[in-house]
């Protein structure tokens, strides 16, 4: 019982120790959604084209709503390996907490873009045609603390 306690009382002050010195060395900010995408080779231009057209101004209705805080898209310029990913796509929300209950929030938005449910869908399959998900995480964006003096 001794052990089991000892044990209980060392994870616990782990656990705590590392939190403590997380927050020493910054203050969490906006969360992060990454999507990183493999443009098919000849789809650029579809590519580009339908980012314009049709997800451009469901972001720009997004963070005119206050569903996300804005968005970037990068280029990557070097290549590691086939299917590396040529596109990011990073979207900014205030915290975790602007997940729930995202798609209702969403989906007014992107049905009236797209008209219909059955539209959108139709999108979702064709842009496939012109790209691929490498990859999609979330990442917390951080203030580093000044070191104490």
């Amino acid at each position: 019982m001794k052990k089991f306690s000892l044990l209980l009382l060392v994870i616990c002050f782990f656990l705590f120790s590392r939190q403590a010195a997380a927050q020493e060395n910054f203050t969490e900010g906006a969360v992060w959604r990454v999507t990183l995408v493999d443009v098919k080779p000849g789809k650029g231009t579809d590519f580009w084209r339908d980012l314009r057209q049709n997800l451009k101004p469901i972001w720009e209705e997004q963070k005119k709503q206050g569903v996300i805080m804005d968005y970037t898209v990068h280029i990557k310029s070097t290549t590691d390996e086939p299917g590396d990913w040529d596109v990011a796509l990073a979207f900014q929300y205030k915290n975790f907490a602007a997940f729930d209950n995202l798609a209702a929030k969403t989906d007014p938005i992107t049905l009236k873009i797209y008209g219909t449910a059955e539209a959108r869908r139709e999108a979702g399959v064709k842009r496939t045609e012109y790209g691929s998900t490498v990859a999609s995480f979330f990442m917390r964006q951080v203030t580093l603390k000044d070191l104490p003096r």
